[in-house]
């Protein structure tokens, strides 16, 4: 149904059917052309005095309020803790749909472009994208080595944000593994390892040049169980992706508070659940070891992501200078490249960091 807007545009034109001509009837490439036109037209109005007036207007069009060289000296920083990465410069625009089709965000939080393309709102879905391109002629090939990109990227994202330090457009530091499930989920025990490691080191790194990032909690989750204890409780997948939002701090906590659910957000005894044990033993106790400064747990008590990432998932929240821990750093598996290839045995392990936020909030 179209909503209030839509009703009223089109009972003002007097073309009742125009929305579904434009979205269903036209080819891509007519609409386009349509569209080219239409904003040539207006552009031929527009006057300088109105030029400058939009560009203060909105915070979309504002330029980032941290310092580029701070900005710079985080992504050298970075690169260099992924070394083992093939660091890539993505393109500022991906295929229209790529955020819908692999995580379903709704396209009115994508700024979409005429032109049958969107800009990227995530970096990620852009690098499954060409891991999927280079993995497609080798995708079969066991002894295939899995594909391993890493990029920096300014992304937009047009959903409101309500949480103090965001803005619709930042630079995010963006890294993906993809490859074939070699059973016993060693890849993903393999790759879950080296994305902490990255960010561990990338800590340690920035803590060592002027920045504060200290004692970061790495937390383990599995979804897979998380989701099947929802679905004891009467809670479904569906009404979390409704109610909980990554970027609305607390809302998973609140809405396992109004249910009346508790959730185990520190397993200790892994033993009833073999993923969670076998996470523990390749995982969470080397890490301890070769990391003291971090405070590691595996919490099931986490929502977000739900219906995102398809089983193991990461996040990251160091203390920052005014004593506040922030999950700046996200990730997890997730089906794309399974969907993309069209094969269940394809594993991509997705993650990110807010590059920008972390410049803004943890310099000493």
């Amino acid at each position: 149904m179209p909503s209030r807007i839509i009703s009223r545009i089109l009972a003002q034109t007097g073309i009742p059917g125009l929305a579904s001509v434009l979205a269903e009837e036209l080819s891509a490439s007519d609409l386009q052309s349509l569209l080219l036109a239409v904003y040539q037209a207006r552009t031929r109005g527009v006057r300088e005095a109105e030029v400058l007036a939009r560009a203060g207007r909105q915070a979309l069009l504002a330029p980032s309020t941290v310092d580029a060289g701070l900005l710079n000296h985080f992504d050298r920083v970075a690169f260099d803790c992924a070394r083992d990465f093939e660091a890539v410069d993505l393109s500022p625009v991906c295929p229209l749909g790529t955020n819908f089709v692999l995580g379903s965000v709704d396209q009115n939080n994508v700024l979409t472009t005429i032109r049958n393309a969107e800009v990227l709102g995530d970096s990620t879905p852009a690098l499954a994208l060409e891991c999927a391109r280079r993995r497609k002629p080798q995708a079969q090939r066991v002894s295939a080595p899995p594909v391993r990109l890493a990029s920096s990227h300014r992304v937009v994202r047009l959903q409101p944000f309500d949480f103090p330090g965001y803005s619709p457009h930042f630079r995010l530091f963006g890294m993906v593994s993809a490859g074939r499930d070699t059973g016993s989920q060693e890849f993903e025990m393999q790759h879950l390892n080296q994305h902490v490691r990255v960010y561990l080191d990338l800590f340690r790194a920035l803590s060592r040049d002027g920045f504060h990032a200290a004692r970061p909690l790495v937390e383990f989750s599995d979804l897979r169980i998380t989701e099947t204890l929802l679905e004891s409780a009467g809670i479904s997948r569906e009404h979390v992706r409704a109610t909980v939002r990554a970027h609305a701090p607390g809302s998973g906590e609140r809405l396992l508070r109004e249910r009346g659910v508790r959730l185990p957000a520190d397993v200790e005894d892994t033993g009833a659940h073999p993923s969670l044990a076998l996470l523990k033993r390749r995982v969470v106790e080397p890490i301890e070891a070769e990391y003291p400064e971090a405070q590691i747990r595996i919490n099931l008590a986490r929502l977000e992501g739900l219906g995102y990432y398809t089983g193991y998932c990461l996040r990251i929240s160091p203390e920052a200078p005014d004593g506040l821990r922030y999950p700046v750093a996200d990730g997890g598996f997730t089906n794309w490249t399974a969907r993309l290839l069209e094969d269940q045995k394809e594993r991509l392990l997705t993650s990110g960091i807010g590059s920008e936020f972390v410049c803004r909030r943890y310099r000493g």
